[in-house]
């Protein structure tokens, strides 16, 4: 079905809309309001508590005490993930790594991985890792591969993974039915080079699982910075090159359901795929061309990173507790909503000039469980979508003399419940050598 609306009335709903409101906000469902209440700042510190009282979480401090290093460590995030719910399947996630790298000997490595099944296989991932390093207390030296220094490792990442934690058990016992399965991990090996999530990635690649994001947090637990600045209502967002890829329709998503679920808490969006020169999980799904970004608190106080100062007094709970409502607040959204709809053919995005020549026209395939669709558009030297209108339940959608060279369009589909799938965004594949298609002429 094509539809054409006259630019009087597009420029109507354009004034009516301001950024980044895309024609009008997301619904306020009262489920996710209580997935959000239901955070607790008390249990964040009960979990990071014991996590650091195990002294080091290197990825080589294997051994049989019950108290020391990152066996038990991983056996206590196991378990208290299974008192969760009998709806989380919880298992670890094992490899056989040779040496390599800052591994020097051969290892079994293993991420603990909770399972929410939802109604459909695509999947949303919540992930911090668990896994520590720190230099030497007597001589100040950093050696990657000492597993016996002192590393409570409470911020890095101890914060993201009690986070993971937390939001899995909201999740799990919110009685919510979602429609993507909803995947929470402690990944190991990290400060390693992103060793886990390296392997677990390729088995999704290898598997051909639907992952549709990655909430990955890394350090959001501090809000006084090493400079002795403090911040306490913010935390960024760092999402891939370029700028209509995935992971920055999924930085995009976040800031806008925050907004709605945590106002007051601001979520800063850094165009960059981390901070400069460093790393972290969401990077090794997206090498793979899965949607991946990473969550980190906005002031870093590097005298308590890899160091064995990173304790739990360095960490302020209720930030932390706000870091995981904006978590929780984006994984159910997306979770409740349809899948994004499929703008791309063969490579090449679903738009054209229209039958004038001088329209936007745009289609897409059909998103399972959708009840209608937004189309969106902004100017093309401008980060945040600007304008929208719902258009209802068809799959194509002219606006007349819009040009498509001077505007970047996209579409989301909605569910009956009013909730919105990520922006599909009409940009051509770098990989692509056709034309773009030109649809409606």
């Amino acid at each position: 079905m094509k539809l054409q609306i006259p630019i009087v009335i597009m420029l109507f709903f354009a004034l009516l809309t301001t950024p980044p409101s895309s024609a009008q906000g997301p619904v306020i469902d009262p489920q996710i309001v209580e997935v959000v209440r239901n955070i607790s700042p008390e249990r964040l510190h009960e979990y990071l508590e014991v996590l650091t009282d195990f002294q080091t979480r290197h990825s080589l401090s294997l051994s049989d005490r019950p108290d020391w290093g990152i066996s038990p460590a991983r056996e206590y995030i196991l378990r208290t993930m299974q008192s969760f719910s009998d709806r989380l399947q919880v298992d670890f996630d094992c490899y056989q790594v040779e040496p390599q790298g800052r591994i020097a000997q051969e290892v079994e490595l293993c991420n603990v991985v909770a399972i929410l099944p939802g109604r459909s296989n695509r999947r949303v991932y919540v992930s911090g890792h668990y896994d520590t390093v720190a230099r030497r207390i007597d001589s100040g030296e950093f050696d990657w591969t000492r597993w016996d220094n002192p590393a409570p490792g409470a911020n890095d990442d101890g914060s993201g993974t009690v986070l993971t934690m937390e939001v899995a058990r909201v999740m799990a016992q919110s009685g919510l039915q979602f429609d993507a399965t909803l995947v929470f991990v402690g990944f190991v090996a990290e400060e390693e080079g992103l060793v886990g999530a390296s392997l677990h990635s390729a088995k999704a690649e290898r598997e051909g699982w639907v992952i549709d994001a990655v909430f990955n947090n890394d350090i959001v637990g501090n809000t006084e910075g090493g400079n002795g600045i403090t911040d306490g209502r913010t935390v960024r967002v760092f999402s891939e090159d370029p700028m209509d890829s995935p992971s920055r329709q999924l930085a995009r998503f976040i800031r806008r359901h925050a907004a709605v679920y945590m106002p007051g808490h601001e979520v800063r969006l850094i165009a960059r795929e981390d901070r400069f020169g460093r790393g972290g999980d969401h990077t090794a799904f997206n090498r793979r061309g899965f949607a991946g970004v990473r969550f980190t608190e906005s002031r870093e106080n590097y005298s308590r990173q890899h160091e064995p100062e990173d304790t739990l007094g360095g960490v302020d709970f209720e930030y932390l507790a706000k870091n995981a409502r904006v978590n929780a607040a984006g994984v159910a959204t997306i979770a409740l909503a349809p899948p994004a709809p499929n703008v791309m053919d063969g490579g090449n995005p679903r738009l054209g000039r229209g039958e004038s020549g001088y329209a936007a026209s745009m289609s897409w395939e059909a998103s399972q469980g959708a009840s209608s669709y937004r189309v969106v558009w902004r100017e093309a030297w401008t980060p945040e979508w600007q304008f929208g209108i719902d258009v209802g339940d068809v799959t194509a959608y002219v606006l007349e003399d819009i040009s498509i060279d001077d505007y970047v369009f996209g579409v989301m589909a909605i569910g009956p419940n009013g909730h919105e799938s990520l922006v599909s965004a009409y940009t051509r594949s770098p990989r692509a050598r056709s034309d773009i298609r030109e649809v409606g002429r």
